[in-house]
């Protein structure tokens, strides 16, 4: 069960490290994503940032829980988000089909950095 709670954590910090440097290499998705009411270039440098220290954190064992519940909480806002998306009549993540599958996709991306950081 332990190699499966780091495999997990590892396969996490990799996608958030991925994505988090697409927030700079290919904001575009990412600033369509984002909500309205918030600063769209901000929040984008902001969530791409704390993805890729997120991600980081896992390879350090001294951080790497905290960095797992930090991927935890992040993963938790987001759903919002791609409730939201699901909705627009154009969703940025691709068809309706696309996006309405991309929900029950982010609470599997909610529960695993929960299930591999608990001993």
């Amino acid at each position: 069960m332990k190699l499966t709670k780091k495999i997990i954590g590892i396969a996490l910090a990799l996608l958030l490290i991925v994505a988090g440097v697409g927030h700079f290499v290919n904001p575009e998705i990412f600033l369509a994503l984002t909500p309205d009411f918030l600063p769209k270039g901000i929040t984008n440098a902001f969530v791409g940032a704390l993805e890729i220290l997120l991600g980081i954190g896992v390879f350090i064992p001294s951080t790497r829980k905290l960095a797992l519940l930090g991927i935890f909480f992040l993963m938790i806002a987001f759903l919002p988000v791609h409730i939201f998306d699901a909705m627009k009549e154009s969703p940025v993540i691709g068809s309706k089909t696309v996006a309405f599958i991309r929900i029950p996709i982010q609470f599997v991306l909610i529960y695993l950095p929960w299930f591999a950081r608990k001993n």
